[in-house]
């Protein structure tokens, strides 16, 4: 099985790390940890991008060592542009079978809350799309192709 794994190294993207790292262990998954800085995203003289926290080089390779730590190979991966598009898109052209991205949980009526990028993923990825929040996990097959 192959695995793309989103994560940005927020809260709700360690709960699919987490999940990642089960279904990497139980299925002998290759997991590829894609991070995507978006194009309004500024330099600093430190290397890193206002307004993202942390890095995302040292998210990518804090989530790699997770894995690693766990026995679970991966790859790390970074691409530029509108999240949703390149995840996508990295999906499509890799051939994976799952996306596992993460949300922030919960809704007062119990219902998934889905982010833009999750609820975009659900709707037009090429694979099936787990959900990960705090409390819950829901999985999403891809749309009928027309």
């Amino acid at each position: 099985m192959r695995i793309l794994l989103a994560y940005d190294g927020f809260e709700h993207s360690d709960n699919a790390l987490a999940s990642a790292a089960e279904l990497g262990r139980s299925e002998a998954a290759e997991v590829t940890i894609l991070s995507v800085v978006p194009p309004d995203a500024r330099g600093s003289k430190s290397g890193g991008h206002v307004g993202l926290r942390p890095h995302a080089h040292e998210d990518v390779a804090r989530a790699h060592a997770f894995l690693r730590e766990r026995g679970i190979a991966s790859e790390m991966q970074i691409e530029h542009g509108q999240a949703t598009e390149e995840i996508r898109r990295v999906a499509e052209e890799g051939g994976y079978n799952l996306i596992v991205v993460g949300s922030r949980g919960l809704s007062s009526v119990g219902e998934m809350l889905l982010g833009s990028v999750s609820s975009a993923l659900v709707r037009e990825a090429p694979c099936p799309v787990l959900v990960v929040g705090k409390d819950a996990t829901a999985q999403y097959e891809p749309a009928a192709q027309a």
